[in-house]
């Protein structure tokens, strides 16, 4: 195990932005503002959010061998993280996601390609790439039942995993089980076992310290064994919430990673997940360190980053 390596299994795409003050209705076309392809996916996301803020990162994915897959292992380079379980697979097309911006919201079509092959051979092919790490996290954008092998594998090794069910499906019990931290917005949380709208915060209670719920401009709860905490989310004007969620990921992460108590970890990655809302696109988004420790300062803020 290396010191302090994140690992983030998950997708890489390009993302296809498109922000307009009109949605269109089926058959309509309207003009749009802004037009930008910029780097995504997931996992490379979650995984750039962590090299931005200083964390050594092992991404693990799949490409193809199309324009858009070698830009993306291009960028992944020369933000920092490390691709030597990237797998590039001749004749696959790489992941893209369809992005149209309204009002600051999204809506997103994704295409799967190369990431669908991120399966069970590949995690046993590049277990040691996960072994490297102290933490690891995920989400849904690659096929659950290699997650759920690369679960056992952190469970086996004593490495923190974190889950993050999204885009939301059905997923296996052992799956949650394994996760040291489960992290859901509103949508997801609906598919824990023993979720009730009624008592929507009652499943915090039932997992306390693990599961964590985002909802947005409200912040994020947990139950700490003895109430509910809400942390708050900062007040910044909001351009694009694309990305915000694997930006939270990423950066709690890190400081889970960084032995932040779990309400400093919480706060951290508001702050991360905030500041990259100020801005257009993803990966391009996110903060850096520099960048948070100044808005931490600069809004006095009692959080103590000592990485």
């Amino acid at each position: 195990m290396i010191k302090n390596r994140i690992g983030v299994i998950g997708s890489i795409n390009t993302d296809i932005v498109c922000e307009t003050d009109k949605l269109p209705k089926i058959g309509e076309t309207v003009m749009g503002n802004k037009f930008l392809i910029s780097f995504g996916g997931k996992g490379a996301n979650e995984a750039v959010a962590c090299a931005r803020l200083g964390a050594s990162t092992n991404l693990l994915g799949c490409v193809g061998d199309d324009m858009f897959s070698k830009n993306a292992i291009a960028n992944l380079q020369q933000e920092g993280v490390h691709i030597t379980a990237v797998k590039q697979l001749k004749g696959k097309q790489g992941g893209i996601a369809n992005i149209t911006v309204h009002n600051g919201n999204n809506q997103i079509v994704v295409i799967s390609g190369a990431n669908a092959l991120v399966d069970e051979n590949y995690i046993n092919k590049y277990a040691n790439r996960i072994k490297e790490c102290s933490i690891v996290g995920c989400q849904f954008e690659t096929p659950i039942e290699a997650l759920v092998l690369a679960s056992d594998i952190c469970v086996k090794n004593g490495i923190k995993f974190v889950l993050n069910p999204s885009p939301i499906k059905k997923y296996p019990k052992k799956l949650f089980n394994n996760a040291s931290y489960v992290i859901v917005n509103e949508v997801e949380i609906q598919e824990v076992e023993g979720y009730n709208p009624q008592k929507p915060f009652e499943i915090l209670e039932k997992h306390a310290n693990k599961l964590i719920l985002t909802k947005g401009k409200s912040g994020a709860y947990y139950h700490n064994g003895q109430k509910l905490v809400n942390v708050p989310a900062i007040n910044v004007k909001v351009l694009d919430t694309t990305g915000a969620g694997d930006t939270f990921l990423g950066s709690f992460m890190v400081a889970i990673n960084n032995n932040f108590s779990l309400f400093d970890a919480v706060t951290f990655a508001n702050i991360c997940a905030g500041l990259k809302t100020t801005k257009l696109g993803a990966q391009t988004a996110m903060p850096t360190l520099n960048e948070v420790k100044k808005y931490v300062k600069k809004n006095r803020i009692n959080l103590q980053i000592n990485f």
